[in-house]
């Protein structure tokens, strides 16, 4: 048996991302960066993760808001899917619904925490190996940047209110009342807004980013 079939059978991560459009993408970080400004740190950012999760012991997927190819040579060797579904909710369960149907274990992440690296996915991954039912990485907004499952529960995904500060909670709530244990990861900064790059750019915070990472905040 092939180790990309070995992969495929134990863990596959999700990285979800809206296409790369000018027009598209991070609106919220208006008006301190233009459109052209946003587009590169939304493909700076995406470009980050797909290199740094190329080397991991996992299956990728990257599920795209449409099929515009991304300018990274990391994405020429992804698989990638068309988001399904009227919200971000229904999107995020066909995705990890379809993959859990070929793999024990699957992770899904957005593309704007840039404090993720590797190891925490991986240790996600070992968490629901250890038989937690579902993995939570906190964002600092109230919602979370990581999700992880063993077992499809639509409850997590429909009637939340996507955005706002209690994702998070009503998302525990919701796996209690399945009867799922829920593990939760260190709290990361998800970027949203303006704010959440001020925040990154304290010494505090900037000093443990990874070089790409760095270079991103950088850069705006």
């Amino acid at each position: 048996m092939s180790s990309s079939t070995m992969k495929q059978q134990h863990n596959t991560l999700i990285i979800m991302a809206r296409a790369p459009l000018i027009t598209r993408v991070k609106s919220r970080l208006a008006p301190e960066l233009n459109q052209r400004q946003r587009l590169h740190f939304h493909r700076a950012s995406l470009n980050r993760l797909l290199a740094l999760t190329a080397s991991g012991d996992f299956a990728l997927r990257f599920y795209q808001s449409s099929s515009s190819p991304l300018p990274s040579a990391f994405a020429r060797s992804t698989v990638h899917r068309l988001q399904q579904g009227y919200d971000l909710g229904e999107r995020m369960q066909h995705a990890i619904e379809a993959e859990l149907k070929v793999s024990q274990r699957v992770c899904l992440i957005g593309s704007d925490c840039l404090q993720l690296g590797l190891a925490n996915i991986e240790r996600a991954f070992a968490l629901l190996a250890e038989r937690r039912s579902v993995v939570f990485t906190p964002a600092n907004d109230g919602g979370y940047v990581l999700v992880g499952l063993r077992q499809a529960c639509p409850a997590l995904f429909k009637s939340i209110r996507w955005g706002t500060n209690d994702v998070l909670q009503k998302s525990i709530k919701r796996a209690t009342q399945q009867g799922r244990k829920v593990s939760l990861m260190p709290a990361l900064v998800d970027v949203d807004t303006y704010k959440d790059i001020e925040h990154l750019q304290q010494q505090s915070l900037h000093s443990h980013l990874d070089s790409a990472a760095s270079a991103i905040i950088r850069s705006l």
